[in-house]
């Protein structure tokens, strides 16, 4: 039903070549390894209309872009026909003047939409509003162990009005939902939340714990797009500045309840201001009742997100690589 993103390259740049998954898994303790050309003339330059596309499709930590500009720098690259697109947003401010092109776009966020996209009406139905039966403040799932996830659910574990998960350290959610091997077999983000489906539906609000923490340069993942698809309002422990990114691509947030002001703060105490200035609402066991007239409060802009989801933002999202990659061409 949708294009392949890489389709829409070659709307615009035909005879390009598209390296659409440069980076050698598994990360090593230094980042990514990164599959290019060493040379130039294992590239068509001759060629007028030819274009390098290099998908950088991952978290990286910085260093790799850096390494890869570096690369084509020294080896005499025509830099101004190559073009990297990259995840993390402002990722570029950390290369020097000399450098290759840069695009923000995530190639997973688009496949994760499409999928998405495609069971609009399933997951409208299974996250209904109506069928919201409050039992806990909030839910935080965790898949893989990071430190700051282990941090936070040492923080969040004590209350047991929350609903916090670390499925490769052996704690689970309260309801049923795919086991850590079942997700690494299926890597299914679609069936993966449609199975925490009772884990959100009893939930106030949403917690999310984000694949990056102490990176300058973070994403937003599938995890913020769950809670987002849930209908449910949410609280971000990632990067500095995710809740302001989550923002800026055109959802909205809940200031109007929650305490914000942890998003912009240092690594050594964003979650820590995250929890105690909104312990109210996480370190303090709210009734149904109160969750019912809070949740009247929250469900607008909930509504809103949801429908700016499914609506709007991967269409967005190809909107701005097209005006992109246009604005390139026409150099």
């Amino acid at each position: 039903m949708y294009k392949p993103w890489t389709s829409i390259i070659r709307e615009i740049f035909p005879e390009a070549e598209i390296l659409d998954a440069a980076l050698n898994y598994p990360i090593t303790d230094s980042g990514w390894d990164i599959a290019v050309p060493k040379r130039p003339w294992e590239c068509d330059f001759d060629n007028p209309n030819y274009h390098l596309i290099v998908n950088l499709q991952d978290m990286l930590t910085g260093d790799e872009l850096i390494r890869l500009n570096k690369h084509f720098v020294d080896n005499g690259f025509p830099l101004h026909r190559i073009t990297v697109i990259v995840w993390a947003r402002h990722i570029q401010n950390s290369l020097p003047d000399e450098r290759i092109n840069i695009i923000n776009f995530s190639s997973h966020q688009y496949e994760t939409w499409c999928n998405y996209k495609q069971s609009e009406d399933v997951l409208r139905d299974a996250f209904d509003f109506n069928k919201k039966d409050f039992k806990y403040n909030f839910v935080c799932p965790q898949r893989i162990y990071k430190p700051h996830r282990a941090a936070l659910y040492s923080l969040l574990n004590r209350y047991k009005h929350g609903n916090t998960s670390l499925q490769s350290k052996g704690y689970e959610l309260q309801y049923p939902n795919l086991s850590y091997a079942d997700y690494e077999e299926q890597y299914n983000n679609l069936i993966n939340l449609l199975a925490m489906k009772q884990n959100y539906n009893t939930a106030l609000f949403a917690i999310v714990s984000e694949s990056q923490y102490e990176q300058q340069y973070g994403i937003i993942t599938e995890k913020t797009f769950n809670a987002i698809v849930a209908g449910m309002p949410f609280l971000i422990v990632g990067h500095a500045g995710a809740l302001a990114d989550v923002k800026d691509y055109g959802f909205v947030s809940f200031p109007t309840i929650f305490d914000e002001t942890y998003d912009q703060l240092d690594n050594r105490v964003r979650i820590k201001d995250l929890i105690t200035s909104n312990n109210s609402y996480i370190c303090d066991a709210l009734t149904e009742s109160e969750m019912q007239h809070l949740w009247s409060d929250f469900m607008s802009a909930c509504e809103y997100n949801r429908d700016y989801f499914f609506n709007q933002f991967g269409d967005q999202l190809i909107s701005e690589l097209r005006m992109d990659l246009l604005n390139l061409w026409g150099r």
